[in-house]
């Protein structure tokens, strides 16, 4: 026996919650391009890996985008190879101008400058350079002659004129071809850059449909047809859960034709009661259990990573959720279970132990003991309850005797006296 006294009870706050795909690990596929499917590799509930081919669309857009890149790298191919020689043609020209402008002899010009590439102004340079060398030294050689009255004066303006004019058209073909050269390396180095930023933006427009590095660097024109394949990958491992898409059917960015979601882990969604938000602080980032249906014996577990911040307007209810584990993938999205918070509600009430509980005809009753050997029966209208304890809320006062155990025996000798009557 145990007197029925006045405590705290505690009680389990429990809902019904419902299991759901992990949102964060669910993938909507829609195809970027416009285009006809090739191929279709997957089915229904097959499973997939990460980048693992699941569809091919032939797509024109992707055609396109491949030549194109095809192109631009082939001239980029051209205007480097061009680019090299310029440059190297720019730099030569300018060791060759330092040497002109030093009265370097054509000798050493020459060794210097053997099979180095200088294009056409090798030519005009030397021969420049060349004419005024020699009209300077025809103009040395006839005026010593004029001194001693050997030649006409006019021979020596004809030759002083032929040297101011051979000078001023080397010095005039210097700073041409100093500059000429100069703006063709840059203009070189210019078109280079162009065609680099070209074949980068081909390289990223295909990158955007989904092409990775591998099949970008080795895209080839003569593949043919092949050129306007837009593989389809799966985004992470996981299950196929939606296929709407069928072989040579048309699709386009509208259209979604796969979904895949990662079924190793799921959501526990429940709604939580306006009487219970209080509890929502305490429960937080804690672990809950929930008890299926489909799996009467097992105790799962959920992590709770959300309590929600809007109460409907229409269900009175704020939203929970939380992330369980699911490697064994018997957790079903659509399966409805119940689940129990961790924090516990307290009462200060009249309770008594579970086992003192008597039911008869729809009726709650104790036994409560009297003087000596005798017991009474009592009717009580009973409240809240844990697994341990209930609360009485009418029949019995605090510290009567209550029958905690051999209560059946004592049902029985009521029910027996019952029928003798």
């Amino acid at each position: 026996m145990q007197p029925a006294a006045v405590g705290a009870l505690e009680q389990a706050t429990t809902l019904t919650g419902k299991i759901t795909l992990n949102e964060d690990r669910v993938a909507h596929i829609f195809p970027l391009v416009e285009g006809r499917v090739d191929k279709v590799n997957v089915g229904l509930g097959d499973a997939v890996k990460k980048g693992q081919q699941m569809a091919v669309i032939q797509s024109r857009e992707v055609g396109q985008a491949m030549l194109q890149l095809a192109q631009d790298r082939l001239q980029l191919s051209f205007a480097q190879r061009k680019d090299a020689w310029t440059q190297s043609v720019a730099a030569n020209t300018q060791a060759m101008i330092e040497l002109l402008r030093a009265n370097a002899a054509v000798e050493e010009i020459e060794t210097q400058l053997r099979n180095r590439p200088l294009g056409e102004y090798r030519d005009k340079l030397m021969t420049a350079y060349i004419e005024h060398a020699t009209s300077r030294k025809n103009l040395d050689r006839l005026t010593p002659l004029q001194t001693n009255g050997i030649i006409a004066s006019r021979q020596i303006f004809e030759a002083e004129a032929n040297w101011t004019t051979a000078r001023a058209t080397l010095q005039s073909l210097l700073e041409q071809i100093e500059q000429d050269a100069k703006q063709a390396a840059v203009m070189s180095a210019q078109t280079v850059q162009e065609l680099q930023t070209r074949v980068a933006v081909d390289e990223t427009a295909l990158k955007i449909l989904g092409f990775d590095e591998a099949a970008i660097r080795t895209i080839d024109p003569k593949q043919g047809e092949a050129l306007a394949h837009c593989p389809i990958h799966a985004p992470f491992d996981g299950t196929v859960i939606s296929k709407d898409v069928a072989l040579l059917e048309h699709v386009g960015p509208t259209n979604q034709i796969l979904g895949v979601a990662d079924m190793a882990t799921v959501w526990l969604t429940a709604d939580v009661y306006e009487e219970h938000l209080r509890l929502l602080k305490q429960v937080a980032n804690q672990a809950v259990t929930f008890r299926s249906e489909a799996w009467p014996d097992r105790v799962f577990e959920a992590r709770i990573f959300y309590t929600g911040d809007i109460v409907d307007s229409e269900t009175r209810t704020i939203s929970l959720r939380a992330v369980a584990d699911n490697t064994d993938r018997i957790l079903k999205p659509g399966m409805f279970v119940t689940v129990e918070l961790p924090a516990k509600a307290q009462a200060t009430v009249l309770q008594v132990p579970l086992t003192a509980i008597q039911e008869h005809e729809g009726k709650s009753f104790v036994f409560v003991h009297g003087s000596g050997d005798t017991f009474e029966r009592r009717d009580v209208k009973l409240g809240r309850r844990n697994p341990k304890v209930v609360e009485v809320l009418d029949g019995i006062n605090a510290g009567d005797e209550i029958v905690v155990s051999g209560g059946f025996a004592l049902k029985s000798q009521m029910l027996a006296a019952l029928l003798a009557e």
